[in-house]
């Protein structure tokens, strides 16, 4: 972990800490440094952006409520995601809008380091918008272990707690939705090739 980010960790569970102990201001840090990833991550499920903004509210209110029984949290981004996401399922269903997130997929294989190095080494060397494109046509289960993976750098552990999944789930998840972006890749970059023979 580099040197800031681990700074950066530290201060936040100190102020996690604080805000247990009925601190406001350290509150109010919480909620500004987590917002922005809460929102991002609850587009996961729902393009209802009240619905994912009141879910973040409802989420902050019950761990103000808590607070006093919180503080053996020691991984604080993970906890909140995994609140967030069953406040969100919880809605949905609620509003008969929810579409099978918890269908169980067919899980096989291991973990597979280069096309997980791959994958890293694309993000940062292609177009994002073409990247953002093929993820979206993955299964939702998929896309949430891809999104928690890569777009939060969260761990292979800390995912499978975020979606109550094991830690291998986790990784046949990522092993598939990588091999069907890698096939997404090569069928985009055939179809480039054949349009500029094409025009030449």
């Amino acid at each position: 972990m580099k040197q800031k980010e681990y700074l950066h960790d530290n201060y936040l569970s100190e102020r996690w800490l604080q805000f247990c102990a009925g601190d406001k201001n350290a509150f109010g840090d919480l909620v500004d440094h987590n917002f922005t990833s809460l929102y991002h991550y609850g587009t996961r499920f729902s393009p209802d952006k009240g619905l994912i903004k009141d879910c973040i509210q409802d989420l902050f209110l019950e761990i103000w409520e808590k607070r006093e029984k919180l503080d053996h949290i020691i991984s604080i981004k993970p906890y909140l995601f995994q609140s967030l996401r069953n406040n969100l399922i919880a809605r949905l269903k609620k509003q008969s809008r929810f579409s099978d997130l918890s269908a169980n997929e067919e899980l096989v294989s291991n973990d597979s380091s280069p096309e997980l190095i791959w994958i890293t080494d694309e993000t940062e060397a292609l177009n994002s918008s073409r990247l953002t494109n093929g993820i979206e046509l993955l299964p939702k289960r998929q896309r949430e272990a891809l999104y928690l993976k890569y777009y939060e750098d969260l761990s292979h552990e800390e995912i499978a707690a975020i979606m109550g999944l094991q830690r291998q789930a986790v990784a046949n998840y990522l092993h598939y939705g990588i091999l069907k972006l890698r096939e997404y890749w090569k069928y985009k970059t055939i179809l480039l090739t054949m349009i500029i023979d094409f025009i030449i």
